[in-house]
């Protein structure tokens, strides 16, 4: 029972979160997901730090990106776009991420929009607290001008400032379901 709690505690979000961080992915994010919630559910009971759980799916997932996707052709940019534009992801916004690395993506979500603790991104991005604060600064600089440039060259689709169309779009991803 408690995995099964562990599980729908965490899946959804875990989920959204290998979405954005694959750039849309669809089946790669899904096992990523479902890898991270497998071996965690079975080590939920042993958790030490039941609250670092988030922190330490992210991380897992993170972890495994690389590896997985040197092996496997993903879809194409069109069904990527496509994927994230369900969830509120404009042009814009696809191009900026698309840019950036897996943990400029990684350190983007789970710091600024999810809002995990400093403690928690360390366990995610598998790094100092130091360079943690360098790579979450230098990538919300990053994306926020970059995101600027591409705006101004595109009409934005939806109303509203920078950082409330960001956190739409990513409340969105994290809070879709797994399929």
């Amino acid at each position: 029972m408690l995995r099964a709690a562990f599980r729908d505690a965490h899946g959804a979000r875990l989920n959204g979160f290998a979405l954005l961080v694959t750039l849309g992915d669809e089946a790669l994010a899904a096992s990523l997901a479902a890898d991270a919630l497998d071996t965690g559910a079975r080590h939920a009971d042993t958790l030490r730090h039941p609250e670092r759980a988030a922190a330490w799916l992210r991380g897992r997932v993170l972890r495994n990106v690389p590896r997985r996707t040197s092996r496997r052709a993903g879809p194409s940019e069109d069904e990527r776009r496509t994927t994230l534009a369900a969830l509120g992801v404009d042009g814009a916004t696809f191009d900026v991420l698309e840019r950036f690395n897996v943990r400029q993506r990684a350190a983007l979500v789970a710091g600024e929009v999810e809002g995990l603790a400093p403690l928690d991104l360390e366990l995610v991005l598998g790094s100092s607290a130091g360079s943690v604060r360098r790579r979450l600064s230098d990538t919300r600089r990053l994306f926020l001008g970059r995101r600027a440039a591409a705006a101004e060259r595109t009409v934005a689709p939806h109303p509203g400032t920078l950082e409330q169309r960001i956190r739409t779009i990513v409340d969105q991803a994290l809070t879709r379901s797994a399929r």
